[in-house]
């Protein structure tokens, strides 16, 4: 196993938070992709925090200080931490010769990075929570949010994959950011909502209150769009196109009151949403009704009571409906 896509300098200092913004952006994004990732890191930290670090720096480029330095493993250290510290010092021997050159423990125990918490929703919940700075954040169905513990002195980063809706407590010092992967929404003050559910090719960011920026991710940092209330940016992730659109601003975020609101929305687009919402295998077998719109408003009616209205508002929408194996199919 060879751990090979980002840089160990950069993990260094991402441990030492010498990093921007944008350069702690992408090492969350690699530590997010999978989980030798965190077990890679977790082990780089563990040896910064050996106890006889300062005495064997200047021993770590010869074979003595290596093996000096797994003798004091084994005898000080719990068998957990062992394996892991390991898995660091063979993956990162040279950023740590690097570190013994001239970077010393008690810089890194003034410096640690902000731990991250992860919160993840299934199929027909939602959760709501407060952040340490007092933004609410109330996450939609299926969706994850990763965000630290504390905020630091820098930006206020947060990761969304999935839709959740913001009521952001403003700082201008520290601005809140929202990393979607194609771009990342910056608050101005504000009450937003983000839709980036993994799976789609269509991202939505819609504004109720204030103000935010869209800034397009990547070495640019293009400001795509400057938002206002009852405006929304829809974004498609294969073309990187983009449009801005106005909208019912006291739409935004009907969700949050159990409710799934579909708005012009096309009969392909209704069937993933009810895909999503309860758990079905929705397909349409003849094309010349995919395109029909719809205006709904779901909340507490089961499948068939939907299925039901669909067919009412558009008869010549016919569809079959299979309990037993949880399926739909609309023709």
């Amino acid at each position: 196993m060879m751990i090979t896509d980002i840089d160990n300098i950069r993990l260094i200092k991402y441990l030492r938070n010498e990093l921007n913004d944008t350069e702690s952006q992408k090492v969350v994004d690699w530590l997010q992709e999978k989980k030798e990732n965190e077990q890679f890191l977790f082990g780089l930290k563990e040896a910064y925090m050996l106890s006889r670090w300062e005495d064997l720096r200047v021993k770590a480029k010869t074979a003595e200080g290596w093996s000096e330095l797994n003798k004091s493993l084994d005898e000080n250290q719990p068998s957990f931490y062992r394996k892991w510290v390991r898995l660091g010092l063979q993956y990162a021997a040279a950023a740590i010769l690097f570190l013994a050159s001239g970077f010393l423990l008690h810089d890194l125990v003034q410096k640690q990075q902000p731990q991250f918490n992860m919160i993840e929703t299934a199929s027909g919940q939602q959760s709501t929570l407060v952040l340490n700075d007092g933004t609410k954040v109330i996450l939609n169905e299926n969706s994850k949010l990763i965000y630290p513990t504390n905020f630091n002195q820098g930006a206020r980063n947060v990761t969304l994959q999935g839709e959740a809706y913001f009521e952001v407590i403003h700082d201008a010092k520290r601005p809140f950011l929202v990393n979607v992967r194609s771009y990342t929404v910056k608050d101005l003050g504000t009450k937003f909502d983000v839709d980036a559910y993994t799976d789609d090719i269509n991202t939505y960011t819609s504004l109720k209150e204030g103000k935010v920026q869209i800034v397009e991710n990547g070495d640019g940092g293009k400001v795509m769009s400057e938002l206002k209330p009852g405006t929304q940016l829809e974004y498609n992730r294969k073309t990187r196109a983009y449009s801005v659109k106005t909208i019912d601003k006291n739409a935004i975020g009907d969700w949050i009151l159990s409710q799934v609101v579909i708005r012009h929305k096309t009969l392909k687009d209704v069937a993933d949403m009810l895909s999503s919402k309860y758990g079905y295998s929705i397909k349409i077998k003849n094309s010349k009704i995919e395109d029909l719109t719809y205006n709904i408003t779901i909340e507490d009616e089961s499948l068939q009571e939907i299925l039901s209205d669909i067919h009412f508002i558009t008869p010549q929408v016919q569809y079959s409906l299979n309990k037993e194996i949880k399926s739909v199919i609309f023709k």
